[in-house]
């Protein structure tokens, strides 16, 4: 496929994520909570993925790049704050913030510096909430826990390292399959563990587990 084409896919699949990410919006008014997290954990896997053949390919489009924007703001900001509910003020109060944390997060998407992102990235806080959301039957409390914890993350402006899930180790390519084969294959339930600990390692173990082959790749860049 030349340059366009792929362009082309990583627009499209672009495009799937802020749909799946209305769906799950239109899933939440409904109280259907559980098909709400469930489209979320899709989105997770499928950004991951268009990241991924954006850096591999090399690609760069402003259509794409603000297209994947709506998407994320849309699917990981605007979605994923709706599973907390806005039935009450408190709730709906802690979901205006969310949304205003991952919006403020993908201002800082670029950090300037090779490998990095800047702040955690707002998929991860996502599949955090979509997990926990399934794994605890929409317990407001630990949803509201979880979310409060996820919004200090987006905005603390740490540096996480590229998962490059589909770039650099076999074990990370492993991962990613892992994923896709619990969200096809197994219950519901799993799929959420699954996630949430991967989730959870990125976010706890940032440089010991997935920033090795960025500090390779920007100490080659030194030397």
């Amino acid at each position: 496929m030349n340059d366009l084409s792929w362009k082309d896919v990583t627009n499209a699949l672009s495009l799937l994520n802020m749909i799946l990410g209305l769906f799950s919006i239109f899933c939440s008014f409904c109280k259907k909570s559980r098909c709400a997290s469930g489209m979320l954990l899709v989105s997770f896997l499928l950004d991951m993925a268009v990241r991924a053949m954006t850096r591999y390919f090399n690609i760069c489009s402003k259509l794409g790049a603000e297209l994947n924007d709506f998407a994320v703001f849309t699917t990981f900001g605007l979605a994923s704050a709706l599973l907390l509910g806005v039935d009450g003020p408190l709730n709906g109060f802690l979901a205006v913030i969310y949304v205003l944390a991952a919006s403020f997060r993908l201002c800082f998407y670029s950090a300037g510096t090779p490998f990095i992102y800047r702040g955690l990235p707002s998929s991860y806080a996502s599949c955090v909430l979509a997990s926990t959301s399934l794994l605890t039957k929409d317990n407001t409390f630990v949803l509201s826990c979880m979310a409060s914890l996820m919004i200090l993350f987006m905005i603390d402006q740490s540096y996480y390292p590229h998962d490059e899930i589909l770039e650099s180790e076999n074990w990370k390519k492993v991962v990613y399959l892992g994923g896709v084969l619990m969200l096809l294959l197994s219950p519901f339930s799993l799929t959420a563990f699954y996630c949430l600990m991967w989730s959870l390692s990125y976010i706890f173990f940032p440089d010991a587990l997935w920033g090795k082959a960025a500090c390779l790749k920007l100490q080659h860049q030194r030397n």
